[in-house]
């Protein structure tokens, strides 16, 4: 593998295909994650320890610049907070340009990582507020996990997660008039600029288990909305993980965040409003 920054090794080398972009035209955030998994995989296998035994406990990821079709890019990942519960640091580069495009910081259980830390010098974990049980909620996804979503360990991959909460934001945005129709007489989407995940530490879910997941709007600004999603197994009522997603109300020809319209500012504001 060859090295990056001090501390830091290349551990995923890839590019762009089309169909791992979504509808707002880049690398749809799901892809990141499944590279990420990739990355972490290797990483653990270099440095000795058992990549099976580890579990994803809370990630932070900000997402700086665009990656399209046809880009390259490579991940440097870095052990970032050594110990029994460590933290691994991964940065996503276009490979062409040198441009960083993608910050994340991933905490690990069930492996423990010794020797010196690489600095971070990424984004800081801002402590954002969670809704509390009078926010209005709303049901947004209804899946069973299937066998080809299962990571090699035989639970939920991360890339799983992460495509039920696409979805979830899909509906929650429906909900308030964001819909796909608009968005493409628009040509306006959602581009995710923040990721707070956080993942139970109990059994991951696994094929066949059936997961819902419901949103509220936590936050809305002139461009910005932060979406919190909550997803729980149907069957047992077992909270499976959280995910804080910030982004903004993009113009897809300018590539520039723009303002949310007033009419679909009002319906958000009655949506969280609602109990």
């Amino acid at each position: 593998m060859g090295a990056g920054a001090r501390g830091y090794v290349e551990t995923y080398l890839g590019d762009v295909w089309p169909q791992e972009v979504d509808p707002t035209e880049h690398f749809t955030v799901a892809a990141y994650y499944r590279k990420f998994e990739a990355a972490t995989w290797r990483f653990l296998m270099l440095h000795g320890a058992d990549p099976a035994a580890a579990r994803t406990t809370a990630a932070l990821t900000h997402y700086k610049a665009e990656l399209r079709v046809r880009d390259v890019y490579r991940i440097e990942t870095a052990l970032v907070e050594a110990g029994a519960r460590p933290v691994l640091g991964h940065k996503v580069f276009d490979a062409g340009s040198g441009r960083l495009c993608t910050t994340m910081r991933q905490r690990l259980a069930g492996v423990a990582l010794d020797g010196p830390a690489a600095e971070w010098d990424g984004d800081p974990w801002e402590d954002r507020p969670a809704p509390g049980a009078d926010a209005g909620w709303t049901r947004t996804s209804a899946t069973v996990v299937r066998p080809e979503e299962a990571d090699w360990t035989g639970g939920l991959s991360l890339g799983g997660y992460i495509d039920r909460f696409s979805t979830a934001n899909s509906l929650a945005m429906s909900a308030f008039g964001m819909t796909p129709a608009y968005l493409t007489h628009a040509r306006a989407g959602l581009s995710t600029f923040e990721f707070q995940l956080a993942i139970a530490e109990g059994a991951p879910p696994r094929p066949g288990d059936p997961l819902d997941v419901e949103t509220c709007i936590a936050h809305l600004g002139g461009s910005s909305m932060r979406f919190v999603h909550r997803m729980r197994n149907a069957a047992t009522g077992a909270e499976a993980a959280t995910l804080g997603q910030f982004g903004v109300h993009l113009d897809l020809d300018a590539r520039r965040p723009s303002r949310i319209p007033d009419d679909l500012r009002e319906r958000a504001l009655a949506t969280m409003a609602a109990a």
